[in-house]
C-alpha cells in the first residue's frame, strides 16, 4: 500500500488556476531566513491561496506517525493572514510577475522493498518569465515551508537528505523517485 501525502484533486485545480495570473506577492511569518512555520499565503491579485504544511496522522511501519503534508485552500484575498497566535508580524514579499507554469515536485519513497511506501508532494513551483519561485518542505518531520527564488531551477530539499532521513541514517534500504508534474 502506498500512503498518500499529495495535494487532492480539488487542491490541484486551485493550483492550476494560478497559471496565467499575476503573482502579486506572498506572505508569511518567518522563523528563519527563507522559511515559515506551517503556512504562507500566495496573493494572485483577484484571489489568494493559503499553503499549509501541517501534520496528519498516517500509517507508519505498523503504527501511526504525524507526517507533515502540503495542502492549500482558497481564501478571501482581503482577509487577514494572521500569525496563528504568534506576536510576529507577517512579512510580505512583492513579486508582480505573471505565472507561466505551475509544477508539483513529488517524492515516491520506498523503504525496504515495499515494507513502507509513501508518495509525498515536496514542493510547489511557480515559474514566471524572470524567476522560479519554490515553496518546499524541509526534513521529514518538519512543518516548515521553505521558499526559494532562482533564475532557472527550483530550489529544493536535496533528494540525498530525504533518502538519509527516511533510511533511518543508513539502516534501511531506500529508493526515492523524484518527479515533477506540470499542471
Amino acid at each position: 500500500m502506498i500512503n498518500d501525502a499529495r495535494f487532492s484533486d480539488e487542491m490541484l485545480d486551485m493550483l492550476r488556476s494560478i497559471k496565467g495570473k499575476t503573482f502579486k506577492s506572498y506572505e508569511c511569518v518567518k522563523v528563519r531566513d527563507n522559511a515559515a512555520y506551517g503556512k504562507c499565503r500566495l496573493n494572485m491579485g483577484t484571489f489568494s491561496l493559503n499553503l499549509y504544511n501541517y501534520t496528519h496522522v498516517m500509517p507508519f511501519f505498523g503504527a501511526y506517525e504525524d507526517i507533515p503534508v502540503l495542502e492549500c485552500e482558497l481564501v478571501d484575498k482581503d482577509s487577514d493572514f494572521g500569525s496563528d497566535g504568534s506576536d510576529e508580524v507577517a512579512h510580505v514579499y512583492m513579486i508582480d510577475e505573471i505565472v507561466k507554469e505551475v509544477e508539483i515536485i513529488n517524492d515516491d519513497i520506498n523503504v525496504n522493498d515495499d515494507e513502507y511506501r509513501i508518495s509525498i508532494d515536496q514542493a510547489l513551483v511557480l515559474r514566471t518569465k524572470y524567476n522560479v519561485y519554490t515553496f518546499y518542505k524541509d526534513w521529514m518531520y518538519s512543518e516548515l515551508i521553505n521558499f526559494g527564488v532562482d533564475r532557472n531551477e527550483p530550489v529544493l530539499y536535496e533528494k540525498e537528505k530525504v533518502e538519509y532521513e527516511w533510511g533511518d541514517a543508513g539502516n534501511d534500504k531506500i529508493v526515492v523517485k523524484r518527479t515533477s508534474k506540470s499542471l
